[in-house]
């Protein structure tokens, strides 16, 4: 997490850390120390803004209709479950809410060892190594709290994201100690006994590493509280998990971070790295884990580099935040630009694409929106607009960055250009604590925004408290009625009249039904008609929450004239379950002059060379090749297995999507196969690829010829 505090003056590109940007960034055991304002007090303040607001209203011009215009052939594209993820939360909610993703992440994770089951918290708290409450520690590593982390997550049908350490450093065993002694360095600006009133449990010597004056303490022994530890460190846990649940193909863990905010490790881990990170250390870093990891488990997905924030999406620390004499050694490319480039030629020399996603954090930075209980109007209104960050070009953020950050279409046209095919992880962000309405209301908004945008996957700082209001927001689409249902299927053209009143979002599931989400930011109650091509079949359910009530069923509104009506309270979150009067045409077929889209045996290229590496992810764009339209829903493919070195099958599936237990081709070792095969495309016009076989090892070149399409 990085974020310029409001307690004192934010200098764009030296990230702040006061009061209102650090919290304790442990295990979840330890996230009841986020600072929270009473719920009660905050409760009094809402329910008199309510009582206020039609006062207000009543003196103010009706505001206009909202209309919405749906159309459930345009723009369509599958939402990925994974978005709706967070970081840690509690074993129950988890099994309550069955979160699709579940985070194992943080500062903390920088440092943890799976061995001893402890972490260093870094400068979160003191530089100390504490460790995890565990009933038989004499039995670790089995049983530590990451294994029961994963546990719970699988048992809750969640996909664990785990975060391998690429720093290179581990705590020394399974006792506390901390980075800066007093005794040891002297005297400094804080311990842990001045941090927490002098607790009767608090540790004078844990310093927090600066003098009294404030200057940093340089020169410390990183063996205070650490061991040097390497790739091996990672792939033993990886084994280890393995042996638990299975390899990523067997349905084990298959999602590993590469480390925690990298850019910040001169500052957060200062105790082990002071200096700033560069691009070659990054990239160094991430070439020897990454393909330990790769080497362990061909199936495991890899997320990288987990940047904090703005300033390390285009700087590396060495430069801060701004061009420096490091990106002039690179080409004065941005760094995440940089980054991307180098995975794609690794995989172009080595059959091994060694970064599945590029996994960045985002927090705005506008004063008090996130990791803030603030819901004064002002705020209130800031954090709302401040969404239009993730997508619109023309929004000028509202804080030091002082431009447009269009986060989520800057960083796929990155990965187009470089990594064609790699996904996008937005593994921290937050808009807010967790029982603020506004926050609430962003946070329901934030997910129908990563939906529409096409993000991969996805996690909130960190899984609200339990019955907090900001729950609704992820049961909006994880269980909308109480009784399992979700909103899932493809994303759909939902075009609003005034998007800074009320956003508008649209998902088309199975057959016709279709949700429809409606946010309405204003501060007083609007009237929105929606209108869709064909009309509707029934009245439209509707599920809701605002300021006065949590999530629940609100009634029905049946069509009038093929169009909906709806009434939506002021800072309301409405869903409104339907059926289209008829469904989305079928798809027509349409021949084309075979045509060869891919062949792995010519040079390298997205069309060409590296061969299928076993467990690897090939990502072929079909939409504009081949004479394959943009919106082909399918393809009529041949596909062709050349020279496989060993015994295996090929899964071919939409880009982005997880792979499917069913093969569309089987061969051994040596043989040439082929087969005919309808693929489904995903929203860009992608299609993977991915060769299993024995062993884990070995290659196969691929051809495929496509011979029609579907529209």
């Amino acid at each position: 997490m990085a974020l310029l505090g409001s307690t004192a003056r934010a200098v764009p590109g030296v990230p702040h850390y006061g009061p209102a940007a650090i919290g304790f960034r442990g295990a979840h055991r330890n996230l009841a120390m986020l600072s929270m304002t009473p719920v009660a007090a905050m409760r009094a303040s809402w329910a008199l803004a309510l009582l206020l607001a039609p006062l207000a209203a009543s003196v103010a011009a009706t505001p206009a209709t909202v209309t919405v215009a749906v159309d459930p052939t345009a723009d369509r594209h599958a939402v990925s479950p994974l978005i709706y993820g967070v970081s840690f939360g509690s074993d129950a909610q988890a099994a309550r809410l069955q979160w699709p993703l579940r985070r194992w992440g943080g500062n903390s994770t920088s440092r943890y060892s799976w061995q001893d089951d402890i972490s260093n918290h870094a400068s979160d708290w003191f530089f100390y190594s504490i460790e995890e409450a565990n009933a038989n520690p004499a039995a670790l590593p089995d049983g530590s709290a990451a294994d029961h982390f994963v546990d719970v997550t699988r048992a809750a049908a969640g996909q664990p994201l785990v975060t391998l350490p690429m720093l290179g450093w581990a705590p020394i065993d399974r006792e506390r100690r901390w980075g800066f002694s007093v005794a040891k360095y002297g005297a400094q600006q804080a311990t842990e006994c001045t941090a927490t009133g002098n607790a009767s449990w608090c540790n004078a010597d844990a310093g927090n590493g600066n003098r009294p004056n404030g200057t940093p303490i340089t020169g410390n022994d990183p063996r205070d509280t650490s061991r040097a530890v390497d790739p091996t460190f990672d792939t033993a846990w990886m084994a280890h998990l393995a042996g638990r649940t299975g390899t990523a193909a067997q349905g084990g863990v298959r999602f590993f971070a590469l480390d925690n905010e990298p850019m910040l490790w001169n500052s957060t881990q200062r105790d082990v790295h002071p200096l700033p990170t560069t691009y070659d250390e990054l990239w160094q870093r991430t070439q020897s884990y990454a393909s330990a990891v790769k080497a362990a488990d061909p199936g495991a997905q890899v997320l990288g580099p987990v940047v904090w924030g703005w300033c390390a999406y285009f700087f590396s620390a060495a430069d801060g935040c701004s061009a420096g004499p490091d990106a002039a050694a690179h080409g004065g490319l941005a760094l995440l630009d940089w980054y991307l480039a180098q995975v794609a030629a690794y995989q172009a020399a080595h059959g091994v694409r060694l970064v599945d996603y590029l996994d960045i954090h985002y927090y705005p930075q506008a004063g008090d929106v996130a990791l803030s209980d603030d819901e004064s109007a002002a705020t209130s209104a800031l954090r709302l607009r401040s969404l239009k960050g993730l997508y619109d070009p023309t929004y000028v953020d509202e804080s030091w960055i002082g431009q447009a950050v269009d986060l989520i279409p800057r960083m796929k046209a990155w990965i187009a250009a470089r990594l064609p095919g790699a996904g996008l992880a937005i593994t921290e962000y937050n808009w807010g604590n967790d029982d603020g309405p506004s926050s609430a209301l962003a946070q329901a908004e934030a997910l129908a925004i990563f939906g529409r945008e096409g993000v991969d996957l996805a996690a909130r700082w960190v899984a609200p408290a339990d019955g907090a209001r900001v729950e609704d927001a992820f049961l909006l689409y994880l269980n909308y009625d109480g009784a399992g249902s979700r909103v899932a299927g493809d994303s759909v053209r939902a075009v609003s009249s005034d998007v800074d009143a009320v956003g508008a979002y649209a998902v088309l599931g199975t057959g016709s039904r279709l949700h429809l989400l409606l946010f309405n930011k204003d501060t007083v109650a609007r009237q929105v008609a929606v209108s869709l091509p064909g009309g509707f079949s029934r009245p439209a359910a509707l599920f809701r929450f605002d300021p006065a009530d949590r999530l629940a069923a609100a009634g029905t509104a049946p069509p009038a004239a093929g169009a909906l009506s709806l009434a939506l309270p002021a800072r309301s979150a409405t869903l409104a379950v339907t059926d289209l009067a008829a469904p989305p045409a079928a798809a027509s077929y349409y021949t084309v002059t075979p045509c060869r889209a891919l062949d792995t045996r010519d040079p390298a290229g997205p069309y060409g060379a590296p061969s299928l590496a076993a467990g690897s992810e090939r990502t072929l764009a079909l939409a504009g090749r081949c004479g394959v339209p943009a919106g082909a829903l399918a393809v009529a493919v041949n596909l062709t297995v050349v020279g496989p070195s060993r015994t295996g099958d090929l899964r071919a599936y939409p880009g982005g999507a997880v792979a499917p237990p069913s093969s569309a081709l089987n061969f051994a070792a040596g043989q040439t196969r082929a087969n005919n095969a309808v693929l489904a495309l995903a929203g860009d016009g992608t299609v993977a690829f991915r060769a299993d076989l024995a062993g884990g090892a070995g290659t196969a070149q691929l051809l495929v010829d496509v011979v029609g399409y579907f529209q």
